[in-house]
């Protein structure tokens, strides 16, 4: 890819002017064998362009190695933007030792070079097919590399640890023997697991939505804040006044500020009693299931059924909402009060999930299964430490995942991968 000068269209055709880039180590040998001048570096230069026997006008502006965005000499001529006059010109340019670029190679070449991470080259691309405002501010947060440099800062942790654990190996035949305090070890990976936590999103498999779960007591009104939510005007959640009426998941898409997500209707946190019956707990396990995997849980709290603690659920991705405004006095611990019968408060809560999603990172897929894969990882070893040997092996492959997304050990398909979802001029 580096020994390679690739040549495309950076820009739509059709419009009044187009761009056409250039890169690579024959870029200025290419262009001035195709009758253009070549202008000094960082200085732009009008010129006319000797094409099917005319004269096209253009403008060259050129970037010399390093210094480039792809980090090879790179050339980008503007010329008018008639598709037919941008093919006259790139096949001048393929005709005098240009290749053609394939989708992403612009950007790959970048990666190559160091001038760009893997993650900021997938913030590009989702910036690209943002479906929202917010979605496209929180990939312009991944460009500045935030999450590259935060997740370098991890897994060099990581290597500390395991690098740690490894160190007392030799000692495995005595059981008193550790080269590490696992009480410290067990609270680092806390803190390391709680960064992952930051840039984690859950997104549909199948449309990249993020999912948003109702999730609390039976009968706190969570089925008729779905209906409410998602505008359901037709047969919808099931509602009634007597706990525990949901007995399955429901799931719609829910449009907020521009953005669809999906809303999942889960059922009440009923006892685990002897008398629950196997639905009952089949509903339950479910809805956790859901919880477990969700962008973004509503904890919902009535005033005629209040929530319990709620310790065991990810506070950075736990909302409180007082549902049953109109019925009594919120809930201490909510955000928002809200009222499914009048509507009070449901047109705030689409702007309080909004905003909140946007601060918990992108949902580009393949970076969140790896996150997933780290994450789970920390999970497990903060349950129970294994053996040592185990220990470092489950280190290892954390750290493995934490280099596959950050493009330190991507292998070569992945990356073709990756770069074969850019368009061709980026």
């Amino acid at each position: 890819m580096s020994g390679r000068t690739i040549a495309a269209c950076a820009t739509a055709t059709g419009g009044h002017s187009a761009i056409i880039r250039i890169s690579g180590p024959e870029a200025a040998a290419i262009v001035g064998r195709a009758g253009l001048p070549v202008p000094p570096p960082w200085q732009a230069l009008s010129a006319s362009w000797p094409l099917a026997g005319g004269a096209c006008p253009c403008r060259l502006l050129c970037a010399r190695a390093p210094r480039s965005f792809t980090g090879c000499d790179l050339i980008e001529i503007t010329l008018p933007g008639s598709r037919d006059v941008v093919e006259l010109a790139l096949e001048s340019l393929r005709q005098h030792g240009a290749d053609q670029a394939n989708p992403g190679d612009f950007a790959r070449q970048a990666l190559a070079h160091g001038r760009l991470s893997l993650v900021q080259a997938e913030a590009i691309l989702a910036i690209s097919q943002a479906p929202s405002a917010a979605a496209a501010q929180f990939a312009i947060q991944r460009l500045h590399n935030g999450l590259g440099q935060e997740l370098t800062a991890v897994r060099q942790r990581l290597i500390d640890l395991r690098a740690a654990v490894e160190a007392g190996l030799d000692f495995l035949d005595e059981a008193d023997v550790r080269s590490f305090d696992p009480r410290a070890l067990t609270g680092e990976l806390a803190e390391l697991r709680a960064i992952l936590a930051g840039w984690m999103v859950a997104s549909d498999d199948l449309e990249s939505e993020a999912r948003v779960c109702l999730v609390g007591p039976a009968n706190t009104g969570k089925s008729a804040l779905f209906n409410r939510l998602v505008g359901q005007l037709g047969p919808g959640a099931l509602v009634s006044p007597h706990p525990g009426t949901t007995r399955d998941w429901l799931e719609a898409p829910w449009t907020i500020a521009g953005r669809t997500v999906r809303l999942v209707d889960t059922a009440g946190w009923l006892e685990r009693t002897a008398a629950a019956t196997p639905l009952d707990r089949e509903a339950i396990e479910a809805g956790a299931a859901f919880a477990t995997s969700a962008a973004l849980l509503l904890a919902c709290s009535a005033p005629d059924a209040r929530l319990g603690p709620i310790d065991h659920l990810p506070a950075e991705r736990t909302l409180v909402i007082a549902t049953k405004a109109d019925l009594g006095a919120p809930d201490a611990r909510a955000v928002l009060a809200v009222s499914a019968a009048t509507g009070s408060g449901c047109e705030q809560l689409s702007g309080l999930v909004a905003a909140r999603l946007g601060s918990v990172g992108g949902g580009e897929p393949r970076q969140q299964r790896l996150l997933a894969q780290g994450d789970a990882l920390l999970a497990r070893l903060l349950r129970e430490l294994p053996d040592d040997a185990l220990l470092a092996e489950d280190l290892r492959a954390a750290v493995d995942a934490l280099g596959d997304l950050i493009g330190i050990t991507t292998p070569d398909d992945v990356l073709g991968a990756i770069f074969a979802r850019f368009c061709i001029g980026k």
